[in-house]
């Protein structure tokens, strides 16, 4: 094919014996799939092989086929280096962002705890000012009660001394009033028996024959108007002490009621 017979070399080894399928290089990456390998490729370049072989430059063909072959071998060094690079990086990436998602949970965590600390804390404060309330108030009804219940008795006890004084006053009036009424009959008994003693000695005095015979009957009339008239003085005297009497009286009963008054 290209104008000259085909070179012996017990040293060298053909171009398709190189690139034939079963020579190609196996080349695999994670799970077992070849990288880097193009079968259709591959038959190309045998049949561009056997086509070389007859070739003077066979032997330089296959050493830049096999140049070409070391540096796809480097190129998918490269790239599973990158993969395993891109890999790396990858798996770095996932563990600051579960950490970052770590992180932000453990955030929310501690503010929800926070927030349910704070709401339990405002709960036991206004549970704590309930109870304070309902115990001032249970205290302020426990003294209403009382104050009432003191206002009662206090009202009781006046009353009960307001009718103890009527009632002592009451007493006082009748046994005044007693009094005065037994004094008076007392005086009226007493002028009474004046009156008829001064009658008896006056017809005593007007039987005598004694008194007939010395003063005659214009005597005895004389005598007895000054009897009679100092009788009458007498009553009015008496008269006008018992008035007054009874006037003092009066005073002095206005006098302890209105002390007793409250």
């Amino acid at each position: 094919m290209f104008g000259g017979g085909r070179k012996k070399n017990d040293d060298s080894q053909s171009l398709s014996s190189v690139m034939s399928p079963e020579n190609a290089p196996a080349s695999k990456g994670k799970g077992g799939n070849v990288m880097g390998f193009d079968p259709e490729g591959l038959e190309r370049a045998a049949k561009a092989a056997r086509e070389l072989d007859a070739s003077r430059n066979a032997a330089s063909a296959i050493e830049l086929i096999k140049t070409q072959e070391v540096t796809k071998q480097h190129e998918a060094s490269a790239k599973r280096a990158e993969m395993e690079a891109y890999t790396v990086q990858q798996r770095s990436q996932n563990i600051e962002r579960e950490a970052e998602e770590a992180r932000k949970t453990l955030d929310a965590q501690t503010q929800h705890e926070r927030h349910r600390a704070e709401y339990m804390d405002e709960l036991e404060r206004k549970r704590q000012v309930d109870m304070l309330n309902a115990q001032k108030y249970m205290q302020e009804e426990q003294l209403k009660k009382q104050e009432e219940m003191v206002a009662r008795q206090e009202e009781m006890r006046r009353k009960t001394a307001e009718h103890e004084a009527a009632l002592k006053t009451k007493m006082e009036l009748a046994k005044a009033q007693a009094q005065a009424d037994g004094r008076i009959r007392q005086e009226r008994e007493n002028h009474d028996l004046i009156l008829e003693k001064l009658k008896q000695e006056a017809a005593e005095k007007r039987d005598t024959p004694v008194l007939r015979s010395e003063l005659g009957g214009g005597l005895l009339k004389q005598d007895w108007e000054n009897r009679v008239l100092s009788v009458k003085q007498a009553a009015s005297v008496l008269d006008n002490w018992q008035n007054n009497r009874s006037k003092r009286r009066n005073v002095c009963l206005e006098l302890a009621l209105k002390k007793r008054m409250p």
